[in-house]
């Protein structure tokens, strides 16, 4: 389905994102099994998974699914399983897993993990919605073309 404003599906950008943003959860769930905490290791790993298939099953229905809500269903989705992944490491590996990690004690860090997603989300939503000539206007409905975007499409 194609979006009617900037966001689109390709292919490169939703799995390039998809991979790129659960890719340290494999590592962090194999070091953590390896060190003798198969429990813990569950949750990096089973939100990873959860992030893939859900990542999987909106590409699948992309005929069906605006990209854009794609987008932001996704982020929201990373939104929740990143920081309970994070903060399930941080405070239940044991310290020779911490040291194994390389885990990063940092309050400003901890404050990352929970921002980053939704400060993404913010930025898209700025950039999809304030798209030239489709933006929201008063009385005008969500993906009804503005005037100046009908003034000129006559004009072409």
């Amino acid at each position: 389905m194609t979006g009617p404003r900037r966001f689109q599906w390709q292919i490169g950008g939703w799995f390039g994102g998809l991979l790129g943003g659960s890719a340290w959860l494999i590592p962090t769930a194999a070091i953590l099994a390896f060190n003798g905490q198969p429990t813990i290791a569950l949750v990096p790993f089973g939100c990873c998974l959860l992030m893939n298939i859900v990542g999987c099953v909106l590409w699948y229905r992309r005929d069906r699914v605006l990209p854009f809500s794609a987008l932001i269903g996704i982020l929201t989705l990373f939104s929740i399983t990143t920081p309970l992944a994070w903060f399930a490491v941080s405070l239940n590996a044991t310290p020779e897993s911490v040291v194994s990690l390389n885990w990063p004690h940092s309050g400003i860090i901890n404050t990352m993990v929970a921002l980053i997603c939704p400060a993404i989300m913010a930025w898209f939503c700025m950039l999809e919605y304030s798209h030239d000539g489709t933006s929201n206007q008063a009385g005008q409905e969500c993906g009804e073309p503005s005037d100046a975007t009908e003034r000129r499409s006559r004009a072409v």
